[in-house]
Parts: C-alpha cells; structure tokens; sequence
C-alpha cells in the first residue's frame, strides 16, 4: 500500500510537470501575437519615414475597446535627444502617458532595437501591461508603445474543454512570483502550495507560469490505487505474487503516461498550426473576372510549423496584388517572420506601391544576420480584363501558367531572396494570360524531395497540372495538384494559390 501510494504522488508529480510545460509552452506560442504586430508597425512607420498612415491600416482594427481587440491603445513616438515625441494614437489614453516622466523613461530604456520591452502597470485601478518596440532602422528612430489590458480582478477561469481544466494557475510577470506581480488566477487563495512552475520568455522579461492539480491528474483509478494494492494484498500470499502485480501495474501506468504524454504534445502542435494558419486569410476577397482557389498542406506531422504563407489583395473591381512566400527554417521564429512580412506586404500595397518597391522595402526588414532567417517571395499584379500579369520575384519558384493549350511556367529575373542583401533591386516581367487559363503560385515542398533535382520536381508538377487543362477552375486545379502530389512523401509544408480567368 505504501508503494502504490509512492507510486500516486510521483505520478501526480510527473503529470504535473507535463502539464505545466505544454501549458507553458502553448503560453510561448502566443507571444508572438503581441510581439508581431508591434515589431512589424515600428518597422512600416521606420521605412516611410514616420508616415503613421500605413500602420493605422494595418494594426487600427486590433486597438480599442471593442470585444475581441488585443490592445487597448497604441501610440507611435519619434525619439529624439529631447524626449519622444508623440506621432499618432489609437484608442483610449495609455495609462503610462498619465505618470510624469514613466512614458520617456520606458521608452529611453529599451534593451535593443526590434526587441520587445515590457513594463508593469498592473497596480491601481484598471491594471494593464505595455509593450514597446523600437524600429531598428537608422536615425530618426521610432517607438510604437501599446497597452493590453489585464483582469481586473486579477481573475480568470480554464474552459472544462481544455487540455489543463485539471490545473489552478496563477500567471506572473517576471522572476518573482508575489501578488504585486499576478497577471491572473484561477483561484483567489495565493500562493499555490504544492506547485509546479515554468519560466516562459516574454520580450525582455519573462512569465512565470505556477500550477498545481485541482484533483487526480491521471484519472479517478489513481487516487484509489494505494487502496486497491492495500486490499489485494490482504489476499496475497507470496513476495513473488506481489511482485507481478506492482510489475504489471507500472507497465499499465508507463503506458498510460506514454498516451497521455502523446495527446499533449499533438494538441499542443495542434494549437500551434491554428495559431499559423489564424496568420493566412480566411477568405480570399471577390475579383470580378476572377475565380480563387487557396490551399495549405502540412508536411511531416513530426515536424515543427512552417513559415510558408499566402495572400491576395484587392486594389480595385478589376486588380489585385498577390504574394506567395517562404520562410526558411521552422517553429515559432519562422512563423513570426511570416506574420511579419505578410502583414508589411499588405501595408505598402494598400499605399500603392508596385511588387519591385515592395520586394524592396521588404529587404529593410529582415536580416539573416541579425534575425537568423530569410524568406523567398513572389509577387504578382493581375489586370483581369487586360488579360495581363506582372510578376516579381525575391528567389521564389516560378509561376506555373496552365491555359487550354497545356502548362508553361513563367519566371521574371531572379532576385536575392528577402533579409540576404539590404537594398536589393528587383525586375519585372509583363506577360500576356490567355482566356480561361489558371496561376498556380506555391511554395517549394511542393516540388522539392530529397535527393532529387529541382527540375524533377517541376516538371512532376507540369504534368500534374496538363491533367487539370479539361476540367477548368482555381479549385479543380488545387483537387488535381494536391491528389497527384501531396500523396507523396513531403517533408516541408506548402501553400498554395490559384487565380482562375473566367473568361
């Protein structure tokens, strides 16, 4: 009895573990969703020189008081030698702004350029945490500072759905974990007594996630086992019967960790691709003369995510912007990249810069050397009733062009892929697109196998698509495509894009 009961508390101890380490890893993974649109915003305000207009259309519809925003207010600052100075400010008032002198000080003290710095401001009445990111370009630089707002109460409940409804938390900002510090918790008697905890990166601080069971972890048969045993063995005679039974219970037990380690581990990679593919559009905006079709295939379920994404924007009844792009490397860093520069994409077209100025700016913001990625990229302006397509490229596979009279593709000059060479020029190519012909934009796990020459790949992909030329539309062709190729072993994720003319 004594031994089933060792056996309970470590196993309660080892499932706790588990669980706080998923929980804290599923807490890293969110990170990025605050850490993302301010990195990006600092960069979009360095590179147009201060002009705010550009982030106002990209992060507005995050900031406010509406349900379902993630800032309360966001304000863009230029730093000078006599002090920031305000450019713009979206939603309510920042409560740092109402302390004399915080505001300068926060924004004189962050760490380094493009790293998130984090200030408390959860004492007194509507508690809040702020961000801040400064742009990493040259002289003048800019800050952009947002607040988020934290529960009142200091209050917060898990849903009976979740992975960790089993645990109570408290969640605090920084090293210490002390009340003056809660973010929130899910029960009001502090500190948590037999407690597990994980330290979570957060910018230029980190969170200190502190848990402890709210009943049996493994189950209802676990708290009785010390019983079970207890019982047997009133009935059990010989040292060797004993034996077998603790034996053959450890094995039932290590298997049942072993299911329970695997479930937590594909929700939390489950979790992850919701939160990167949460980062693509979800719906594909109308184009007269246009028919969209859009697909995103995961690779090897043992692999980390991917920074592959996709989108189109509408500049007019007529026209549209699209890019398909690749971040090299994987996990959440090179999601991050992603977000970074899908969402700079859509800023400068929405100011009405063409692909090569884009492709541009782009090389501003990303440095292999400093962020440790680059990322391949295509872009291309269709004019629907001109028939016609202007493409540019940062090192991206060629377009595949599929008309009724078989598949071709189309390359414009090559460029150096995004963050290798700051400044990098690019080129265009204007081609005509038959009637009824179809754009196969991808990215490249889906033509690429290891061991196996580039031109293979694409030529399996030709073939693939001459199939689909009988049976026109964006989505046939994505069915086609993804039959005939995403059956075969791909380790890489990929996404796909098809732009269909309908006449």
């Amino acid at each position: 009895m004594w031994l089933s009961a060792s056996v309970y508390a470590h196993t309660q101890q080892h499932l706790l573990r588990t669980q706080v380490s998923q929980a804290a890893a599923v807490l890293g993974e969110i990170v990025p969703a605050i850490e993302t649109p301010l990195q990006t915003s600092a960069a979009i305000v360095d590179v147009d020189h201060g002009s705010t207009a550009p982030v106002r259309s990209y992060v507005g519809h995050d900031v406010g008081t509406a349900k379902g925003t993630l800032f309360r207010s966001l304000s863009i600052w230029r730093l000078s030698p006599g002090g920031p100075v305000e450019l713009a400010q979206m939603g309510i008032a920042p409560k740092l702004e109402a302390i004399p002198g915080r505001l300068a000080s926060f924004l004189d003290g962050i760490r380094a350029p493009g790293v998130l710095a984090v200030d408390d401001l959860l004492s007194g009445r509507s508690p809040r945490l702020g961000f801040a990111v400064e742009s990493v370009g040259s002289s003048p630089r800019y800050a952009v500072y947002a607040e988020l707002e934290a529960p009142a109460s200091r209050r917060t409940s898990v849903p009976a759905s979740s992975a960790f409804d089993q645990l109570n938390f408290a969640l605090y900002l920084g090293a210490h974990p002390t009340r003056a510090n809660l973010i929130e918790s899910t029960v009001p008697n502090l500190p948590l007594s037999g407690a597990a905890s994980a330290r979570i990166p957060f910018g230029d601080t980190s969170l200190d996630f502190v848990a402890t069971p709210s009943g049996p972890l493994g189950g209802g048969l676990l708290p009785a086992l010390p019983w079970i045993v207890g019982a047997l063995g009133l009935a059990l005679t010989g040292a060797g019967v004993g034996m077998t039974e603790w034996l053959v219970r450890g094995r039932h037990l290590a298997e049942a960790l072993a299911v329970e380690n695997h479930r937590l581990y594909a929700e939390q990679r489950s979790i992850a691709q919701t939160l990167q593919r949460a980062l693509l559009p979800a719906d594909l905006p109308p184009i007269r003369g246009l028919d969209l079709a859009s697909r995103y295939l995961p690779g090897d379920p043992s692999a980390d995510i991917g920074g592959d994404w996709y989108d189109v924007i509408r500049c007019d009844d007529h026209s549209a912007i699209f890019a398909v792009g690749d971040v090299s490397g994987r996990g959440i860093p090179a999601a991050n990249t992603m977000a970074s520069l899908h969402y700079a994409i859509r800023a400068y077209a929405a100011q009405g810069d063409d692909a090569p100025t884009i492709l541009c700016k782009l090389t501003e913001l990303l440095d292999i050397g400093r962020d440790g990625h680059f990322a391949t990229v295509l872009l291309g302006h269709v004019d629907v009733p001109g028939h016609t397509l202007t493409l540019a490229s940062a090192g991206h596979p060629p377009l595949l062009v599929v008309s009724p009279g078989g598949a071709e593709f189309v390359a414009p000059p090559p460029g150096v892929p995004i963050g290798v060479l700051p400044g990098s020029p690019y080129t265009t190519i204007t081609v005509t697109v038959p009637p009824r012909s179809t754009l196969l934009a991808y990215t490249d796990g889906l033509v690429e196998r290891r061991g196996e020459h580039l031109d293979t790949g694409l030529e399996r992909l030709r073939s693939a698509a001459v199939q689909h030329v009988d049976v026109p539309g964006a989505t046939a062709l994505l069915d086609t495509v993804s039959q005939l190729l995403a059956t075969q072993a791909h380790a890489d994720d990929v996404a796909l894009l098809a732009l269909h003319w309908t006449d």
